[in-house]
């Protein structure tokens, strides 16, 4: 058996350092551990067992281990994101926790670093390395080479920084492997595959380099074959996940076999065993589109407003066979849908549409009624749910901003902006105005949007910073495709950009301008996002953005020990699933 282990010369220091870190003693025992046999290697691939709290592993991934246990693989291979993570002085007992646990499996375990277990801070990663890995290194057992790479380096790489690709050159030419496995957090292939992962490609092109296994998402996908190269998302191993189950959405992990020529694996929910192929790209998009054929017309409303009037629903058919449908109105509260159930029979190719009539008493609010039932699917021969909320789209028109702008936490020119309040709460009664009560407000330059958050708090807590602000006090906000968060921490002011399309980066950001004031129990946030900074927005009069904004609030005095939140429309924190408001830009 031949094994070995590459690691860029500059971590080689840190490397001698941390010889007892979590990989160092798995390289150990995977050395000592001589293989059943020469041409055959078992190992698993989870990602992303993060807790939902700092402390706490989930019970899946305990049971996960429990299994790997009776499985016996030669090793285990984790995509990223073991810890919930955050600031150097947090971080010390969630790894105690997490290694504890590690530490009752009886395969070698080799980490691979995510967003949530380093930052852009250096004594983070120092403690990373130390403890647990470097940041990117290389494996091998009998055939097969294991290749771990960093997708969190700091700065804001689009793709892999330079000495980063150097390094992943010289790792496979000094290779003598038949089968090579390339494992990362951030699934750079999966998005933008020309920005972010043709580089890589093309380093790898040319070498037997069977799979690339990534993370993070929370949810399996099988995204093919490209190039000769499997593409794959393992799944979470407990991290939260908003997936549905059929698109991924469930706790796996997956047991590869590598036999000879052959390379296979199944995917392992805990108690089950399914093929590789039971979540494919394709079968998704496919899903997604059979999941299309009910369709509704949008109802633009102002904000706070009541709604009576009609929408057209839409029933198309694109099977070789007569679709029949009998649907029916879910209504909530305060909402009347006239009639309540629509009757469809369309010829197929074709489609039909009927109206439905729906008021609401009071304020058009969420949740709003929701047309629902099942109709046959001739392509599998089992029965396709189909479900439509009424398109509702809130509208506000917000005026553009005065000369004088000035961002010192004083909202004396906003008196044009009119108010959102955030009506909606998470884990709290957005009625407990004692607890937390807030309102956001937007104007906008053509150089600038403007955002004011005024929050009223019994308490104000937030001992955090960077990537986790959003676990205290804080704000977070969606504008189009792009995703912030800020608050002020013990390092000031701060703001952190997790999503934009243009770009993978998930970092601290001075690129917006932030100013805090506390007064009391008043928190007043005036943030204004450059132009530049919002690539797929146009700062012009008469363009419309779509928006979402919430406030966390963690009261570690009470009366709610756990955080909560309230939003400006439901379901917020679902990261751009959710409804948003509709903000037009005024003159």
């Amino acid at each position: 058996m031949r094994l070995f282990v590459i690691v860029l010369s500059i971590l080689a220091a840190a490397f001698a350092a941390s010889s007892e870190n979590l990989m160092r003693r798995s390289l150990h025992q995977l050395e000592t551990t001589p293989p059943v046999c020469e041409d055959a290697v078992d190992f698993i691939v989870c990602a992303d067992p993060q807790p939902a709290h700092f402390l706490g592993t989930p019970q899946v991934f305990l049971d996960m281990i429990e299994e790997w246990n009776v499985l016996r693989p030669d090793f285990v291979v984790c995509a990223g994101d073991m810890i919930m993570g955050g600031p150097a002085n947090e971080v010390g007992p969630m790894w105690d926790e997490f290694v504890g646990r590690i530490e009752t499996l009886d395969a070698p375990f080799f980490p691979v670093a995510g967003n949530h277990d380093v930052m852009d801070e250096t004594e983070v990663y120092r403690i990373y390395e130390e403890r647990i890995a470097p940041l990117y290194y290389t494996f091998t057992r009998g055939p097969v080479q294991c290749i771990i790479m960093n997708t969190e380096e700091p700065g804001d790489p689009d793709n892999f920084s330079p000495e980063q690709n150097d390094w992943l050159r010289a790792a496979l030419a000094a290779s003598d492997a038949k089968h090579i496995f390339v494992f990362l957090h951030v699934p750079f292939f999966a998005s933008n595959w020309e920005r972010d992962w043709q580089p890589t490609a093309e380093i790898l092109d040319g070498y037997p380099v069977r799979a690339v296994f990534a993370g993070h998402l929370h949810h399996y996908r099988d995204h093919g074959v490209i190039d000769g190269i499997r593409y794959v998302v393992a799944g979470s191993a407990g991290g939260g996940m908003g997936t549905p189950e059929e698109e991924g959405g469930f706790f796996c992990y997956l047991a590869v076999k590598v036999r000879g020529e052959s390379v296979a694996w199944s995917v392992m929910r805990p108690g089950a065993v399914l093929p590789a192929d039971v979540v494919t790209e394709k079968k998704v998009a496919r899903l997604r589109e059979l999941r299309g054929i009910l369709t509704g017309d949008a109802v633009m409303l102002p904000l706070e407003s009541p709604m009576d009037g009609e929408t057209k629903i839409t029933l198309s058919n694109p099977f070789e066979s007569p679709l029949r449908a009998e649907l029916k109105w879910a209504v909530p509260m305060h909402w009347q849908v006239v009639p309540e159930q629509l009757a469809f029979h369309v010829a197929p190719g074709e489609s039909a549409s009927q109206i439905a009539h729906i008021t609401s008493q009071g304020p058009a609010r969420f949740p709003v009624p929701t047309l629902e039932g099942v109709v046959d699917n001739p392509e599998t021969g089992k029965p396709l749910a189909l479900s439509l909320p009424l398109d509702m789209v809130p509208c506000l028109a917000v005026p553009h901003a005065p000369d004088n702008m000035t961002l010192d936490g004083d909202l004396s020119e906003w008196g044009a902006a009119p108010p959102i309040c955030l009506n909606y709460g998470v884990n709290c009664d957005p009625s407990d105005v004692d607890d937390i009560k807030a309102a956001a407000r937007l104007m906008w330059n053509e150089q600038h949007l403007y955002v004011a958050v005024e929050v009223e708090d019994n308490e104000f807590y937030q001992p955090y910073y960077g990537d986790v602000v959003w676990m205290a006090d804080s704000v977070e906000l969606w504008l189009e495709h792009s995703n912030w968060s800020f608050s002020l921490t013990e390092k000031g002011p701060q703001v952190f950009l997790h999503d934009r399309p243009d770009k993978h980066i998930d970092a601290i950001t001075e690129a917006v301008t932030l100013a805090v004031r506390r007064e009391g129990n008043r928190i007043l946030y005036e943030a204004a996002y450059p132009a530049e900074e919002l690539p797929q927005i146009l700062l012009k009069a008469g363009n419309t953005i779509r928006f979402s904004l919430l406030v966390n609030d963690l009261d570690v005095n009470g009366p709610l020990e756990e955080r909560h939140w309230v939003e400006a429309t439901p379901g917020a924190g679902a990261h751009f699933k959710c409804p948003m408001i509709a903000v037009t830009l005024e003159k």
